[in-house]
């Protein structure tokens, strides 16, 4: 069910925390997780013809990978992410959804992550992938509704990916889609995703052009395993956001998703059997052509800090 509006929680908490073809731009500078003074990572690998994952800095997806490819074409299956307390990473096929890996380490530990043999599935040492995302949104992946129907991005005419920062306290990288067919309409779209170090998620900024009126931009949050959607008004800011021992083996996790109260059009739930896109929470932001519109997406998981498995505590961390 969605839950009716909150009133904001002034709760105070402190959280521990430290501190058509390939076009690459290889680096073997890989961040070192060992010290502590670099709080944010970005992975990016691709695996080369001796089937070893080497690193870049930008590519283009390849034309032919757009369905799921086994075993994985990039590590993670697209780019990975984190900061000292969390960590996502995106399928960069024409699901364009986003996962969640919760860390019980502070550590850097995404440039491991998702090796072959490593079975990021099963608890180990640092963590786990956290979320079953199936057809949905996952964690705060994106999608157009024009005219009332929705439309994934997963499918351009070219697709590129460009570390744009990577450094001890700020990350970020930008994802460019170049000739989205949809609803008669040639759009491109340009999505910035940025994470901070400290902070338990990250920044988004999506942009798109060709736009002809009747668009909105609607951000998502799986609920496989929810049924309820909290409400709050929060700093200016509209927040919608599920908790509850939805993670993988029943962990408690919290999601979060906030836009600007200027930019925020409705909520709604996508149905199980709903397609293109199913078993979503969504928030609709508005969407002008050229003008770029951004939301925050905040999640955690509690056996990295066991405060979330209040609701409680995880409210009060949503930015």
């Amino acid at each position: 069910m969605l839950a009716p509006l909150l009133g904001t929680c002034g709760l105070a908490l402190m959280l521990f925390s430290c501190g058509g073809g390939d076009q690459a731009t290889t680096s073997n500078n890989d961040v070192a997780t060992t010290d502590e003074t670099i709080r944010t990572n970005i992975r990016l690998a691709k695996r080369n013809a001796q089937n070893e994952f080497v690193e870049g800095t930008e590519f283009i997806r390849d034309a032919d990978h757009v369905g799921q490819i086994m075993p994985a074409r990039y590590q993670n299956e697209g780019p990975a992410w984190e900061n000292e307390n969390i960590g996502f990473r995106m399928y960069w096929d024409e699901r364009n959804g986003i996962d969640i890996h919760g860390k019980k380490v502070r550590d850097m530990v995404m440039d491991t992550v998702g090796l072959d043999g490593n079975n990021y599935h099963e608890m180990s040492d640092w963590g786990m992938d956290v979320l079953k995302a199936g057809n949905s949104l996952g964690a705060g992946s994106i999608a157009l509704m024009i005219d009332g129907e929705v439309y994934r991005i997963g499918d351009a005419r070219e697709e590129k990916i460009t570390i744009t920062e990577e450094g001890a306290e700020r990350s970020a990288f930008l994802l460019e889609y170049n000739g989205l067919e949809i609803a008669g309409r040639t759009i491109d779209l340009d999505w910035n995703i940025s994470i901070e170090a400290g902070t338990h998620g990250y920044e988004s900024t999506v942009t798109a052009t060709g736009l002809t009126g009747g668009e909105s931009l609607i951000i998502g949050i799986v609920n496989l395993h929810s049924d309820t959607l909290y409400t709050v008004e929060k700093e200016d800011r509209f927040v919608a956001y599920t908790h509850g021992p939805q993670a993988e083996k029943e962990y408690y996790l919290g999601m979060a998703v906030s836009v600007d109260e200027a930019d925020f059009v409705d909520h709604g739930e996508l149905a199980p059997e709903a397609q293109p896109v199913a078993s979503t929470y969504y928030v609709r932001a508005k969407l002008e052509n050229g003008k770029p519109v951004g939301y925050r997406f905040t999640a955690g998981w509690a056996p990295g800090h066991p405060e979330f498995e209040r609701r409680e505590a995880f409210e009060a961390v949503i930015q």
